[in-house]
C-alpha cells in the first residue's frame, strides 16, 4: 500500500458521511455504508484521498478500474464479494442490519 493509505481502512455507517470524507482526505481508506441498495443488495462507497489511492485500493479488492464513479465525490461502489473484502480490511464483523454493524473498538 502507498503512503496515501498509511492510516488504514475504516468503516463508516450511513450517517457518518462527513467523518468518512474527512478520514479519506487525511489519507485513509473509507468504506461508507450507502443508504441505497443496488438491485436489492447492500452497497458501500469506497473513498480515498486521491484517485490513484482510490484505484489502488479498489483493485486490491478485485474491482475493475473502469468501475470508478466520477461524480461529485469520486468513489467506487462496493457490492457482494468486493464489499465483503473491504469490510474484512476494516476488521468489521458484519451482522444482518448494516446500522448495527460492530466496528472494532479504537
Amino acid at each position: 500500500m502507498t503512503d496515501s493509505g498509511a492510516i488504514g481502512w475504516r468503516y463508516f455507517r450511513s450517517r457518518e458521511v462527513r467523518e468518512a470524507r474527512a478520514w479519506a482526505a487525511d489519507g485513509g481508506l473509507a468504506v461508507h455504508e450507502n443508504i441505497f441498495k443496488s438491485r436489492g443488495r447492500r452497497t458501500c462507497h469506497l473513498l480515498a484521498a486521491n484517485e490513484t489511492a482510490l484505484i489502488e485500493a479498489a483493485v486490491s479488492l478485485g474491482c475493475s478500474v473502469w468501475w470508478i464513479q466520477r461524480t461529485r465525490t469520486v468513489h467506487f461502489d462496493l457490492v457482494e464479494i468486493h464489499l465483503e473484502r473491504a469490510l474484512e480490511q476494516c476488521r468489521v464483523t458484519a451482522v444482518l442490519e448494516p446500522d448495527r454493524i460492530a466496528a472494532p473498538s479504537e
